[in-house]
């Protein structure tokens, strides 16, 4: 199926610490352990070593997890896309795709952090708008939707004001 948009996504944006300063911490370990490797004494023993290279191994572990999860260096891996028939939300690599079939969609709310899909079974499901990337990309999403609701006959409530001055 023919996708009308694909937003990248910012997963960082609801983390508790930041890319940045995850990057920081992960360089600051690996500089940590390529120094205790090094100024090592060659008499002392290697169950240290061991111990150093383990550490280092984690840290460069968690950078590239941390790459993966935030930027697209493997790919673009974070994304909301909308196409005619669906709106799909994916997190990240290690995460399921959040799908929304728009023909169960009764009711859309948008709002500037959010788009809330009420379904014909009650339920609701919502896409968080504050991980996209861009304005651009923010705008993209809305009038994307917007034209699918239309397409859909699905009313569409929009609170969203202007942040803009």
């Amino acid at each position: 199926m023919k996708s009308l948009a694909r937003v990248g996504l910012r997963p960082s944006r609801d983390h508790k610490i930041s890319f940045g300063v995850q990057l920081a911490l992960v360089l600051l370990w690996l500089a940590y352990g390529t120094f205790l490797i090094m100024t090592e004494p060659g008499s002392s023993t290697n169950d240290r070593h061991f111990i150093h290279y383990i550490f280092l191994v984690l840290a460069f572990c968690y950078l590239l997890f941390i790459l993966a999860q935030n930027t697209s260096l493997f790919g673009q891996q974070s994304y909301i896309e909308i196409t005619p028939a669906y709106v799909v939300e994916k997190r990240g690599h290690f995460k399921s795709k959040v799908a929304i079939p728009l023909q169960d969609v009764t009711d859309i709310s948008l709002n500037n952090t959010q788009a809330r899909f009420a379904m014909r079974d009650g339920s609701r499901c919502s896409v968080n708008l504050k991980l996209v990337s861009t304005r651009k990309g923010q705008r993209m999403v809305r009038e994307k939707l917007l034209v699918v609701a239309e397409r859909h006959a699905i009313p569409v409530t929009d609170t969203s004001t202007n942040t803009r001055r």
